[in-house]
């Protein structure tokens, strides 16, 4: 194979920048975006926009008091006709500032998970949104990244890209800054391995991909479970609403109501009835909760995956910096060959890794070597790197091969080449003497026994010869990396999150599984796993090539009675997930590297590291944490259960209150009473209806109780059977107790006895409310009961009613009359009765 020439090879970072590249500065990069646009493919126009705008704030209730108000004017009632017109202004007005609620929170989110780039302005290293990239500028481009913009290779040290989505080629294609072949790389394209600069040659619509087809985008996933439940939910409702209406208007014709009038009031009723709030309230609270999470370092990528977290049931997590922090301090070296001196082992070490490493564990072992005396920038002046392989997933380790820079040219040049990684796959490469394999392992488990993550240092010689300065090294891996001498092993401490003890007895508290899925020693992953407190069977811990080879009901208990899965591969961390989704779990997944892209999808919820995941598994995954921490995590699920259970609370709200408002409309002139429910009454019960399903159920904080409950059942209802039947049943003994009053005050004329129904109907359903909170698992015990948002919306609500009827134009528009106190009384007493039985029956949700 053809071996890329090599001048020293710096990280990527504006600190060791290769000679003779130089970014952009500040204001050079301003004046081309004027010049250039901004890096974006098919931005929708501002006629797209206003679409989007006046489609999102569509709210059938306000299209049908268009129709409804149009149909009265027709018939001549000019005065109902124009009432309902105008309440068109409020109803929408309420859905706007919902819209604006909404669009605020997922603009923030928005804004948070949108590519990042990484380029040097003004001598130093930035990151900033893609969509500020403008050519001229200097990429730092890494393993995992996903490219924005057109762009050659200015420097670059084994680096590979995958290009399929341009060249349908599925090879990946070695990229070096060959200044003759001129090489590039181009928008879309993934980084595969090693790391590079690469200055951008062309952005948005002139890249490449952007003559063929936008950037990669969200992919357009199905509905969700719950958003299917609610869909029938809703078909049903409107289903009961269409057939109350016909029922309404054929009753009306038959007791001999003109046919206009019969069609008006099953109009009216149908209005009132349609279930247009349960969407709404639906995305609302979704979309805020996942505004909440961000201020928890967890982003959410796609939204219906905030439903999805109140049901998980298993979560498969990775070690390093999501249960520890992450930050590696290399604790002990420890010799192994009889032939090898402390130096020689140190030396070999600092020889192991990049010679400006990003790596942590390579920082680690570079800062550890210069403490015990090894003089590391005089090592990487005599030693030149000619080539490096990179990590092997398999073998799970990486090697370089380096020449001595005196004397190449001339004979007695040496190189060598030198590995580190997992002893396991280090063993592999080395030539053992006898009981050498054995007395290596044995030191490795007492290491990682000890929680300590070890790595094994191997390097070989080659043959000196002026011709072909690297002979001795055959130009492929197997060839190259044969005959190694194991030097010792370097172990490093990762040390436990403080958190994260607290965050997986909190989990498991809840009812929910945990899987330590990791690639270190099965010692370490059991050392780990006992010092954050995951429950485990000693003799079920394995490592993951035990489920290779096995399929159906014997991998599924395998996987379902382990807890710890020790040098994992990425397609066992699939296998994995696959098994636990097959068995009827709700599993979430988290992932940083290329490879977890597959198991991160495959998962319910994929969840990426914000610092350490590859773009790749970003793409990959539905939450983003970015800290990289397991609590964090938690939290989500905390709000996750939080948000399902103030759902809950609003759709039984509403099924009591359509409940009770189509039996008022229905059985009022079954019984041969005149309407009760004028279309100015059904609109005042609309704007009632708007503000409170969407702004007093939505608590904001999560009960304790809530992650001392067992997650949800996918496959249970929204709303359970028992709770759905108290609130229609709420619903139907207000409906009663307003048609009792109704009946029994029409002897003071019509107005007076619409007006004492209408009193009991505010205040019921204001009860109403109260008894939904009162009942949500999720309410805090507050030193004001039922919560500020309760008080500041329903406070008014009912002040509403008595304003009203003291207004005689208003009372007039609502054909009421204001009622005397001995009567409010007694309708406050209804509502009450209606409602209140359920303080003694609150049962479970």
């Amino acid at each position: 194979m053809d071996r890329p020439s090599s001048e020293e090879t710096p990280t990527p970072g504006a600190a060791s920048l290769p000679a003779g590249l130089t970014g952009l500065t500040t204001a050079e990069a301003r004046q081309r975006l004027e010049k250039f646009g901004p890096n974006r493919i098919g931005a929708p126009s501002a006629l797209d926009k206003v679409r989007e705008w006046l489609w999102s704030v569509a709210d059938p209730m306000a299209l049908m008091l268009l129709v409804g108000g149009s149909v009265y004017m027709a018939l001549g009632e000019r005065r109902e006709g124009a009432v309902l017109l105008l309440a068109v202004v409020p109803v929408l007005a309420i859905d706007v500032l919902m819209e604006m609620r909404s669009r605020r929170a997922l603009k923030s989110l928005a804004l948070a998970v949108a590519p990042k780039a990484r380029v040097i302005r003004d001598g130093i290293e930035r990151e900033l949104p893609t969509e500020e990239l403008v050519p001229g500028d200097l990429m730092i481009i890494g393993e995992g990244d996903v490219l924005h913009a057109d762009a050659t290779i200015r420097w670059a040290a084994n680096l590979s890209v995958d290009e399929s989505h341009l060249s349908g080629e599925a090879e990946p294609q070695l990229k070096s800054a060959d200044v003759a072949r001129a090489q590039s790389v181009f928008a879309g394209s993934r980084v595969l391995t090693g790391h590079g600069y690469a200055e951008v040659t062309a952005t948005g619509e002139r890249t490449r991909y952007g003559q063929l087809a936008r950037l990669t985008q969200e992919s357009v996933t199905g509905a969700t479970p719950l958003q299917e439940k609610i869909a029938r939910m809703t078909v049903r409702f409107l289903g009961v609403a269409l057939v109350a209406a016909v029922a309404l208007f054929l009753i009306r014709w038959a007791g001999g109501a003109p046919p206009d009038q019969a069609f008006l009031s099953a109009i009216s009723l149908a209005m009132s009835a349609v279930p247009e709030e349960f969407v709404l309230v639906f995305t609302l609270f979704l979309s805020v909760c996942a505004w909440r999470l961000s201020r928890h370092n967890v982003l959410v990528r796609r939204l219906t995956s905030v439903e999805t977290l109140g049901s998980t049931t298993e979560i498969c997590l990775d070690k390093t910096g999501t249960l520890t922090r992450g930050s590696f301090s290399l604790q002990v070296h420890q010799v192994l060959d009889p032939n090898t001196s402390e130096q020689d082992l140190l030396e070999a070490a600092v020889l192991a890794c990049e010679p400006h490493p990003a790596d942590p564990m390579e920082r680690a072992i570079l800062e550890h070597c210069q403490e015990h005396g090894i003089d590391v920038p005089r090592l990487h002046q005599r030693w030149l790197l000619a080539f490096d392989y990179p990590f092997d997933p398999v073998g799970k380790h990486m090697s370089h091969i380096w020449q001595l820079r005196d004397g190449r040219c001339e004979a007695g040049t040496r190189t060598r080449i030198v590995a580190k990684g997992a002893l396991e796959g280090v063993l592999t490469h080395c030539r053992l003497a006898p009981g050498e394999r054995e007395r290596a392992e044995a030191a490795n488990r007492e290491l990682a026994a000890a929680g300590i993550r070890v790595l094994a240092v191997a390097s070989r010689w080659g043959s000196a010869n002026v011709e072909d300065p690297l002979d001795g090294f055959s130009g492929m891996r197997e060839q190259d990396e044969r005959d190694l001498t194991l030097h010792g092993l370097v172990g490093f401490q990762d040390p436990l999150r403080p958190e994260a003890a607290q965050a997986v007895r909190e989990c498991q508290a809840a009812g929910i599984k945990l899987k330590l899925v990791t690639g270190d020693h099965l010692l370490t992953a059991h050392a780990v796993a006992e010092a954050a407190g995951i429950a485990h069977r000693d003799d079920r811990i394995q490592t993951a090539d035990a489920i290779d080879g096995l399929s159906g009901k014997p991998l599924r208990d395998l996987i379902a009675h382990t807890a710890i899965f020790a040098r994992a591969q990425p397609e066992q961390k699939y296998v994995i997930v696959d098994a636990l989704r097959a068995a009827g779990e709700i599993v979430a997944m988290t992932g940083d590297g290329i490879n977890d892209a597959p198991a991160l999808r495959r998962a319910h919820i994929g969840v990426a590291m914000g610092r350490r995941g590859t773009a790749v598994a970003r793409e990959a995954s539905d939450l983003v944490l970015l800290d990289d921490n397991f609590s964090s995590l938690v939290v989500a699920i905390r709000e996750g259960r939080r948000v399902f259970a103030d759902i809950q609370s609003a759709f039984l709200y509403l099924v009591g209150f359509k409940t009770m408002v189509v039996g008022l409309a229905l059985v009022a002139p079954l019984l041969g009473l005149p309407i009760l429910l004028l279309p100015v009454d059904l609109v005042w019960l609309e704007l009632i209806v708007h503000p409170v399903s969407a702004l007093v159920f939505d608590t904001g904080v999560g009960s304790p109780a809530l992650m001392r409950r067992p997650p949800r059942s996918p496959a249970a209802p929204i709303i359970s059977f028992w709770p759905a039947v108290r609130s229609v049943l709420s619903g139907a003994l207000v409906a009663a107790g307003t048609l009792w009053l109704y009946h029994e005050r029409l002897s003071r004329g019509v107005a007076y006895a619409r007006g004492a129904a209408m009193t009991v109907v505010i205040a019921g359903s204001i009860l109403l409310v109260a008894a939904e909170m009162a009942s949500n698992p999720n309410r805090q015990r507050t030193r004001i009961p039922l919560g500020p948002r309760f008080w500041l919306v329903c406070v008014p609500l009912t002040a509403s009613l008595p304003l009203l009827m003291a207004i005689r134009p208003a009372a007039s528009l609502l054909g009421i009359d204001l009622i005397g106190p001995f009567d409010f009384a007694i309708a406050l007493l209804i509502a009450v009765l209606a409602v209140g039985w359920r303080a003694v029956f609150r049962g479970e949700r």
